[in-house]
């Protein structure tokens, strides 16, 4: 660019690649001056040009003072290095002659070769100062800069004298061999692991353990108040239990409850006793005389508690009384066989202190009470209207009769039916403990406040007393009947005990001299039929209304058989029992003809099938359900579930 600058650059000349031969930077210029004169003026142009070494055509003896130039400069610049490495206190140690010579006598390598050396060799830590690894010196300088370090001694040496300590594991190795002598050679053993800091460079486990097991001596561990409370009571009962079984004082185990009702079963089963079943009752209720006449609560407790009594009746009228013999908190009523004596479910009917009546739910009824001396009566009727069977329940409050409460049974299919009823006490979950005793007994107290009409329970008569397994499958029978819903009925999904076969159906039904007779016939063929049962069963149709107490479905394609399901199994077992009875008298007509399930063609239980869809579960007996259940409450089974067991075998076993 400018014309008065005097020297000129050749960049199409470039550096060639260094090696062994050119081993100082002074070596790749050499530079030639040229005078060029131009037109009249005398100018000097010097250029520098750039050569190899080998077209430098220099004599021998330049070329070997160049070389021992070189070498000088090498040298002087390895002991710059090695003064400024020493003035930094990283002098690199003293090495072998043969290594310092060859680290001297170490040539250049290019930069593309000395990376494909360092990729093939393994990796280093090192600084690799000059091109060159020096790690093995640096180890070497390290290991003779550790012995220099301060000496550590531990505090459990520092008052005696110092002994030369080795691992636990070399020194009973060596102790096994030559004795305690040998702790110095066990010392030198590089293979034994060793986890203590190694101070001043040797070995400490042995003398820490030793330390640590002196401390441990007088080291009381930290137990809590609770967990020594406990200790101690663990030991307390093991002393017990050791004192009695060196005694041998054992005490007799309760009898079992199948025992007790196998011993009771005469008091059960036939009339003449009046007086608190034990058998039935829960909680904490213990009869206070022999006779059974008292009962009192000993504990107040979170769950339900009370007792019932014996007999069970089925009809007549009846009346009994509760005198309390101390401020209390009952519930005093009838309940089923199958009502547990501690709560008040849809077969139980009570009067409580509190001045409600219960059942499964509470209502006001009549006054309160619960003072001591109270006299509270219960009285049960059983009447017949429009051919059913009703149940009047009342009760009185010292001598002032309260009117009926309850009215058991009714028009409507779905209306519970009345069962067997027994005297029924319990403890209501707040209040006062119960001290109560029961009156008119031929053993004890007679009745308080007789009512006209109405005898006491110890005068009950054969014909109304109801021995208490007819009870149990009474009650058991009805409680499967009010579960059942019209879902269920139209679906066929009830048990196999509600269901019967039609079978020879005849074309045309007789409907004549019944009530509605024109209206029913305009009715579908199933809504016919279940006229003619209700028919033949002597039952008013508004007793046996479709579909919620029964419910009828052809299974053959000429409607000669179909299925019904009855909501209560007595229809169905007095629809198969009038069968029977017209088959052995001979007689025909347009009675129809049934069986059990059990006997359906396979047609029909193949629909039966269908209709009940693959969710369906037969019924099964839940004997094995309810002893894991009391089991696991450690409680023995109530009786009225032995009692149902038993009803269930003997049924089987006449089958």
């Amino acid at each position: 660019r400018d014309q008065k600058c005097s020297r000129t650059f050749y960049p199409s000349l470039a550096m060639p690649a260094p090696t062994a031969a050119t081993r100082s930077p002074r070596s790749f210029l050499k530079l030639s001056a040229e005078s060029e004169e131009e037109g009249g003026s005398h100018k000097v142009a010097r250029r520098a040009v750039i050569k190899p070494r080998r077209e430098v055509e220099d004599p021998p003896e330049k070329q070997a003072r160049a070389r021992s130039a070189d070498q000088h400069e090498d040298t002087r610049l390895l002991e710059a290095r090695a003064r400024a490495l020493a003035a930094l206190n990283r002098r690199l140690p003293r090495g072998q002659d043969a290594e310092q010579s060859s680290d001297r006598n170490a040539t250049l390598v290019p930069a593309k070769d000395r990376e494909k050396s360092e990729a093939s060799s393994s990796r280093c830590r090192c600084l690799r100062r000059g091109g060159i690894c020096t790690c093995d010196a640096d180890e070497d300088w390290l290991r003779s800069k550790r012995p220099q370090a301060a000496k550590y001694s531990p505090p459990h040496l520092r008052s005696g004298g110092r002994v030369t300590l080795a691992p636990a594991a070399a020194t009973a190795s060596a102790s096994s061999h030559s004795g305690g002598a040998t702790l110095k050679r066990a010392m030198t053993a590089q293979d034994v692991p060793c986890t203590c800091l190694r101070r001043h460079g040797r070995c400490s486990c042995q003398a820490d353990h030793r330390w640590l097991e002196r401390k441990r001596r007088h080291v009381v561990p930290y137990v809590p108040p609770h967990a020594k409370e406990r200790k101690e009571d663990l030991e307390k009962k093991r002393t017990e239990i050791a004192s009695k079984e060196e005694s041998n004082e054992t005490r007799p185990a309760a009898p079992n409850i199948r025992t007790l009702a196998r011993r009771w079963e005469p008091k059960l089963e036939r009339p003449g006793s009046f007086r608190f079943n034990p058998l039935q009752s829960e909680g904490e209720v213990v009869l206070c005389d022999d006779q059974g006449l008292e009962a009192e609560c000993c504990e107040q407790a979170f769950a339900g508690q009370g007792v019932k009594a014996i007999p069970v009746l089925k009809s007549g009228k009846y009346h009994f009384e509760v005198e309390l013999l101390r401020d209390c908190a009952v519930a005093i009523g009838w309940s089923s066989a199958m009502s547990p004596a501690s709560t008040w479910d849809h077969q139980a009917f009570g009067y409580s202190s509190e001045g409600c009546k219960v059942n499964k739910e509470e209502e006001a009824y009549g006054p309160r009470f619960g003072k001591a001396g109270d006299v509270i009566g219960a009285l049960a009727e059983w009447k017949v209207d429009s051919g059913r069977q009703l149940l009047q329940i009342s009760f009185m409050l010292n001598g002032k009769d309260l009117g009926v409460a309850y009215t058991v049974g009714g028009e409507k299919a779905i209306d519970p039916e009345p069962v067997p009823v027994q005297p029924h006490i319990s403890q209501l979950s707040s209040g006062l403990l119960m001290h109560v005793r029961l009156r008119g007994s031929a053993e004890g107290e007679p009745l308080a406040f007789p009512q006209a009409g109405f005898s006491a329970l110890a005068d009950a008569k054969s014909r109304d007393f109801c021995p208490f397994s007819q009870a149990v499958a009474e009650a058991s029978t009805e409680r499967t009947a009010v579960s059942i819903t019209e879902e269920q009925l139209s679906d066929f999904c009830v048990p196999d005990t509600h269901i019967v076969e039609l079978y020879d159906l005849p074309g045309s039904l007789e409907l004549a001299g019944q009530t509605g007779a024109a209206a029913i016939e305009k009715l579908p063929w199933e809504r016919k039929l279940a006229a003619c049962l209700a028919k033949q069963l002597g039952i008013p149709a508004k007793l046996l209304p479709w579909p919620s107490a029964v419910f009828v479905r052809e299974t053959a394609a000429d409607a000669s058989t179909a299925l019904v399901a009855f909501r209560r199994v007595l229809h169905a077992k007095q629809l198969v029992d009038a069968t029977s009875g017209v088959a052995k008298a001979g007689a025909s007509g347009q009675n129809l003809q049934a069986r059990p399930l059990q006997n359906a063609t396979a047609t029909s239980r193949e629909r039966l099938q269908a209709w009940r869809g693959e969710e369906h579960r037969p019924q099964v007996v839940p004997t094995a359900a309810r002893r894991l259940i009391h089991s696991s409450l450690q409680r023995q089974m109530p009786l009225a579930h032995l009692v149902e067991e038993k009803n269930l075998k003997s049924r089987r076993q006449n089958r």
